[in-house]
C-alpha cells in the first residue's frame, strides 16, 4: 500500500499534508482499458523551489516516470493541446542529516482550468537532496507519477457504466463526527469530485442508488496545540457490502476546523477522488446478462 500527501488546503487552514493510503495503487488496470483525459499529452513545466539541484531533475523524472505509465508526457515540449502540470518543492527538516521534500503538483488543461493536484512527500539525507542525486530525485518522481495517474487516466468505471447502458449512480450518506459544518461541506465537496468520474450523483434519500458513500471524522487531542483528525470514507453497494475504504489522517492546529471548512472540505475531497475512483469502478454493476 502506498501513501500520498493531501494537497496544501488553504491560506490558514490544514497547511500540514493529510494521509491518502491508496488500497489497489499496485492493482491498476491494464494501459489498453484506460485513456488519457482529453486524448491530449502532458506538458511538465520547469519544477519551482528547491533544492535546485532536485528541482532542475524533478520535471524531466517526473515526464519519464508517467510515460512508463503509457502517459504520453514530456518536459521539454508544450503544444497548445496539452494538459499542463506545474510542480512546486520545498524542504522540511527531518532530524539529524535528513530532510524531507514536498512536492506539490497542479494540473490543468489546455485552457487553464483546474483538472486537479496532488502532493508528495520522500525523505532523504540532505546532501542528496542538495546535488539531485539521481537515484532519490527517481523515486520522488515515481510516487508522485504514481500520485498523478488518477488525475491523468480515464478509470475504466466510465467504460463499465457506458456498457451497463447508463451512469452508476453514487449515493453520499452520513458524514458523522465533522466539526464545524464539515459534515455538509464534505457531502457537497465529494459529490463534486465524483461527478468528475462521470457518475450520477443521487440526491433523493428515497432513490435507489448503484452505490454509497459515508465518512467518519474522528478528532482527537494530539499536543498541547495540535488535534489529530482522521477520515475514513467508506464505499458500499446496495445491499450494504462494503467494497473498500480510503483514509486520511494528520495533526492539524487545535481548533481550526471547528468553523466553516470552505476550500478545506473541496480539497479532502479532491485528495480522496483517486482511491474513491477505483472503488466505484470495483463497485460499478456488470451489464445485464452478463456475471
Amino acid at each position: 500500500m502506498t501513501r500520498s500527501r493531501l494537497a496544501a488546503l488553504a491560506v490558514g487552514s490544514l497547511v500540514a499534508a493529510c494521509e491518502l493510503p491508496h488500497p489497489f495503487a499496485e492493482d491498476r488496470p491494464p494501459a489498453s482499458l484506460t485513456t488519457i483525459r482529453d486524448g491530449v499529452g502532458l506538458s511538465v513545466a520547469p519544477v519551482e523551489g528547491g533544492p535546485r539541484g532536485t528541482a532542475e531533475k524533478l520535471g524531466g523524472a517526473v515526464a519519464r516516470a508517467l510515460q512508463n505509465r503509457d502517459i504520453p508526457a514530456s518536459a521539454r515540449t508544450t503544444g497548445p493541446a496539452s494538459n499542463q502540470l506545474n510542480g512546486h518543492i520545498e524542504t522540511m527538516p527531518s532530524g539529524s542529516d535528513k530532510s524531507t521534500v514536498l512536492a506539490v503538483w497542479v494540473l490543468r488543461d489546455a485552457s487553464g482550468k483546474l483538472i486537479g493536484q496532488r502532493t508528495e512527500r520522500l525523505e532523504a539525507p540532505s546532501g542528496e537532496w542538495d546535488s539531485g542525486k539521481d537515484e532519490t530525485v527517481a523515486k520522488l518522481a515515481d510516487a508522485s507519477a504514481a500520485n498523478l495517474a488518477a488525475l491523468l487516466q480515464d478509470e475504466p468505471a466510465k467504460e463499465i457504466a457506458a456498457a451497463a447502458g447508463g451512469q452508476t449512480r453514487v449515493a453520499v450518506r452520513k458524514i458523522s463526527g465533522a466539526p464545524g459544518d464539515g459534515g455538509e461541506s464534505l457531502a457537497k465537496a465529494v459529490a463534486l469530485v465524483l461527478k468528475r468520474q462521470d457518475v450520477t450523483i443521487v440526491d433523493d434519500p428515497k432513490a435507489v442508488s448503484d452505490l454509497y458513500v459515508d465518512c467518519e471524522v474522528t478528532v482527537t487531542p494530539a499536543k498541547p496545540d495540535k488535534q489529530h483528525v482522521k477520515i475514513v470514507w467508506h464505499v458500499r453497494r446496495a445491499d450494504g457490502a462494503e467494497i473498500g475504504t480510503v483514509a486520511q489522517e494528520n495533526d492539524v492546529p487545535k481548533g481550526i476546523l471547528d468553523g466553516h471548512w470552505g476550500d478545506v472540505a473541496y480539497n479532502v475531497a479532491l485528495a480522496a477522488s483517486g482511491g474513491l475512483a477505483e472503488l466505484v469502478a470495483r463497485g460499478t454493476p456488470a451489464p445485464r446478462g452478463t456475471s
